[in-house]
């Protein structure tokens, strides 16, 4: 298999780090004779090798940035209007059950079904 050519021309920070040391990072890369691109993927710690990523152009990088901002703005983040719900808890009744019951599975499965 050919040498893979590329050349890191600026780093621009890392979003993330895992245990073993790879981290995610936002770079402008040359691939080959290509023209330089901007790559997020995950690299070693030597940047000899690196994962599955990711290249984009300028006029990409914006309309990604644009996205995120959208996502993160906080006029369009969701919200959630709920009245109050008082918590009536039931009175305890002796338990009868057998171990046949012992293997029912509650009402509920979390605490917004209450």
């Amino acid at each position: 298999m050919a040498e893979l050519k590329f050349d890191i021309l600026e780093q621009f920070g890392t979003l993330s780090t895992s245990k073993s040391g790879w981290e995610l990072q936002l770079n402008f890369v040359q691939w080959g004779d290509n023209q330089p691109k901007f790559d997020l993927r995950t690299w070693s710690p030597d940047h000899k090798k690196m994962g599955k990523g990711i290249t984009l152009n300028h006029d990409e990088l914006v309309k990604l940035q644009e996205a995120i901002e959208h996502v993160l703005a906080p006029e369009d983040m969701p919200t959630v209007e709920k009245e109050p719900v008082a918590f009536t808890p039931e009175p305890e009744i002796a338990s009868t059950a057998s171990d046949d019951d012992a293997d029912e599975k509650p009402g509920w499965a979390k605490l917004s079904d209450f």
